[in-house]
This record gives structure tokens, sequence and C-alpha cells, in this order.
């Protein structure tokens, strides 16, 4: 089975900040909670104030700045490197999440500028000692392996979310267009009343449906069966890939639709294949959803 894959969610900053809390307070409990560190909370220094601060501000804001720089990242490599399909098979997806390796482990040399100047700011304004920002805020092998392990986290959370998100997404789009075929094949034929009595109606003979004088019909051609049901009743019912209301008393057969075009105040014309080439009238917006749907519809035909 084969996935496909988006990266939109790196694109949400809502994303962004839960990721940069979650990964920011593993990396806090790993740290504080170690044996040698468990008295920090006896330290001189300490108070809740000050502790609020350095994980709220120092530490989960501002490396909000790092987990957008990384999602960036990610985003454009993928778009470089084609990484928009994935099959679904455990050495493909560790193949497909080796791949960013790369730019995981470069990727601090892209955040590094902005997250440890705002975070240097953040320490020393209003009076900023740059020779201790060269000192201890600029590129350094420890600077390095300090944010090597959170960077992995933001990276491959991030990827692997992603990946569960999509996958239940196109599952449950599958089971969506399962069950809609399973009701379209038992919705085939309609119930409906031609001058000698009740009849079952192919829904693949109608070419549109129409509401006149309070009362439904089905045009097939030179036959005009009535329906039970109204319009909107049987715009839930009919198969929507084929079926489209085009306004408050018609929904037409898009394999009977031959043409549309401008009429007058945003209205336009929509001409049926019949002999007669008979005409409706519609809206702007009506007129996008049939473009859409024929497309939809030369698509599947090719």
């Amino acid at each position: 089975m084969w996935l496909s894959l988006n990266y939109d969610l790196l694109k949400n900053w809502k994303a962004v900040i839960l990721t940069s809390a979650v990964v920011v307070s593993i990396y806090q409990v790993l740290v504080y909670f170690h044996p040698e560190n468990l008295g920090w909370t006896e330290s001189e220094y300490f108070s809740w104030s000050n502790l609020f601060r350095f994980v709220f501000i120092d530490q989960m804001l501002i490396e909000c700045i790092t987990v957008a720089i990384i999602f960036f990242l990610i985003r454009k490599y993928a778009q470089f490197r084609s990484l928009n399909q994935i099959k679904l098979q455990p050495r493909e997806i560790l193949l497909y999440e080796l791949k960013f390796l790369p730019v995981l482990l470069l990727a601090f040399f892209v955040f590094a500028p902005f997250t440890l100047t705002v975070r240097f700011l953040y320490h020393t304004l209003p009076d900023p000692d740059w020779s201790e920002y060269f000192d201890e805020y600029f590129y350094s092998t420890q600077l390095y392996i300090v944010y090597l392990f959170p960077s992995l986290l933001f990276g491959y959370g991030i990827l692997n979310v992603n990946l569960i998100i999509q996958y239940n997404q196109q599952l449950n789009e599958t089971k969506s267009t399962l069950i809609k075929e399973k009701n379209r094949k038992k919705k085939e034929r309609l119930w409906a009343t031609d001058d000698f009595g009740e009849v079952f109606l192919d829904v693949e003979r109608i070419r549109w449906i129409v509401r006149e004088d309070r009362k439904t019909f089905a045009i097939t051609g030179s036959e005009k069966y009535r329906l039970k049901e109204n319009i909107s009743q049987l715009e839930e019912k009919l198969d929507a890939e084929l079926f489209l209301r085009i306004n408050r008393s018609t929904i037409v057969n898009l394999e009977w639709v031959l043409n549309y075009s401008f009429w007058e105040n945003d209205k336009y014309i929509l001409r049926m294949k019949d002999k007669s080439q008979t005409e409706f009238v519609m809206s702007r917006e009506r007129l996008n959803k049939i473009k859409e749907r024929l497309l939809n519809l030369s698509e599947k035909e090719t």
C-alpha cells in the first residue's frame, strides 16, 4: 500500500508550539530529574517565578523559532527530494526517515543564528556584551552537541506524527469511498410513477430532475416520471459525482451536460444534450462546482 504525503502540518503554528512544548518538556525532565541534578530545587537561585520564566520563555517560546525553522527545512528538503509518496512497509518507512537525517544534522547551522541571538538578547538586554555573544552563543561544537538531540526529536517527532495523520486520513477517505460506492450501487433505482402506475426507474436513464408545481419529475428523454422524494432528498441520495444540483429546483446528470455560457447578473446558462438543448439558469458558484465535477468525470474516462 502506498501513502501519498503532504507536509501541510508543518506549516501550522499550533504544531510548532505543541512540538516545542513536548520536546522541551521531555528534555527538561531528562536533565533535571537526572540523579546528579535532583538538588536543583534547593539552589539559592531557585524560585517558581524563575522556573516559569526559564521553561516557558527561555525554553519553549524561544525554541519555537528553532522548531519553525526545522519544519521549514524539512518541507523544502521534501520538496527538493520529491518525498511525496511512501510504501507502507517497515523497511521503506525506515529508509524514508533516514533520508531526512542530513537535513536534521545540518539544521543547527541554519537556526542557531536566529534562536541563539534571540536568547542572548533576552538574557543581556538592555546592555548586551557582544564579546559574550561570540564566546557563548555563537557556533561551537558544544552548542551543536547540546542541540543535536532536541533537533532529532523535533524533526523525527513531526515526521512520524505527520505519517500517522496522513495514514488515518487516507484510510478514512478509502472507507468513505467504499461506503459511497456501496450506497451508490444500492440506489441505482428509484421508485417512480408514470401514466400506468409505479415503476422502478434506473438512475442511469435520468437526464435531469426538476421541481414543478410542488411535484418532482425525472426526465429520461421523451418520458417523464414523477418521483416520491423532493429535490433535497434526491440530492442526498444520488451519486454526487454524477448528479449535481444547479439551482433550487433542478438536478442534472453531468453526462448529459452539453455546454454553458454567461447570461447576465453573474448568472449562467447550462445546456443539455437533448434534441431541443434544454436550458437551465445557474449561479457562478454552481458553475464552479460543475467544472470541478466534469473534470473528475473526464479523468475517470481516460
